[in-house]
């Protein structure tokens, strides 16, 4: 028994009207309007549509499994699940170099490299930051990301002093 079988749709005018208004007026997410137009394609209820999970998901260049959970999330979670994309549950890592650690790396940029550096390079960076305790471990390309966001350009000309 295939998906399609499964998780019937079937769509009121009122739905069908919304999904249309949503397919064709192009303001929403990509992913929604996919969304709508394979609901569409779905409906049990209307002559244009009731296609089959393979017809779908070829005329929309998505893979079938697609189109059967689509299918499935309108039929148990209803149609605001179907359509929009999944809440996280848990936020995002928090990163490891903001607010007063951010503004004291720029101040160690500002410094003096140490002793036997002509310049402050990034791993020396991360190395200086790991050394003063501000991060337990961090990457080169973490430190590149903050300076790149605070406009920093790390010189390699030596420093007159």
């Amino acid at each position: 028994m295939g998906a399609s079988t499964k998780y019937n749709v079937r769509l009121t005018s009122q739905q069908r009207d919304e999904l249309q208004q949503i397919a064709r007026n192009g303001y929403q997410s990509a992913k929604k309007i996919l969304h709508a137009r394979i609901l569409l394609m779905a409906d049990l209820a209307h002559p244009e549509g009731n296609w089959t999970d393979q017809q779908i998901a070829q005329a929309l260049s998505v893979h079938p499994n697609t189109v059967a959970r689509i299918r499935k999330l309108f039929a148990t979670e209803g149609e605001a699940l179907a359509l929009n994309r999944k809440v996280r549950e848990n936020p995002p890592i928090p990163k490891k170099i903001a607010g007063t650690k951010a503004e004291k790396l720029l101040a160690l940029c500002a410094d003096e490299p140490p002793a036997g550096h002509d310049y402050w390079s990034l791993s020396l960076l991360v190395s200086e930051l790991e050394k003063r305790g501000l991060v337990d471990s961090i990457c080169r390309e973490t430190v590149r990301q903050v300076l790149k966001r605070h406009g920093v350009v790390l010189s390699r000309k030596k420093r007159q002093g």
